[in-house]
């Protein structure tokens, strides 16, 4: 009896969490033709040129995976990261890093972030980069 009841509550918790998906068939990748830097909080994010992926998407928009690790200005310097950009429904452009399915679902993916001491996982781009569709493969 104890373990039915457990089942149901872990199923119940599991189906409250924000809808997780792949981006739809129909989301093709996306194009930045050249290196763009842009200001986003105290730091300068560079976005590689390149083709961007779709890696999952949320009901607020979709996450893009950068072809090569993002770099940054004045934090975090030093190395590559993993991340890419967030192209939200209505259309405003944000940088990501690390997971994109935490961000998506906003759940902390450290300690430190399950007590707020992490950084932002979006950060708005302003003006939006010149994304370009694609080429179909």
């Amino acid at each position: 009896m104890k373990s039915r009841l457990l089942c149901l509550f872990a199923l119940a918790t599991l189906s409250s969490c924000v809808p997780l998906t792949q981006p739809a068939t129909k989301t093709g990748s996306l194009t930045l033709p050249q290196e763009e830097k842009r200001q986003c909080k105290a730091a300068r994010v560079i976005f590689p040129a390149g083709v961007y992926t779709p890696e999952v998407a949320s009901e607020r928009g979709t996450y893009y995976l950068a072809p090569a690790p993002m770099r940054t200005e004045g934090v975090l310097l030093g190395k590559g990261y993993r991340g890419g950009i967030f192209v939200a429904n209505d259309g405003r452009h944000a940088a990501w890093f690390g997971d994109a399915r935490d961000d998506a679902d906003e759940r902390a993916g450290t300690l430190f972030g399950a007590i707020g001491a992490s950084a932002p996982k979006l950060w708005l781009v302003s003006p939006n980069l010149p994304l370009q569709p694609a080429p179909a493969r």
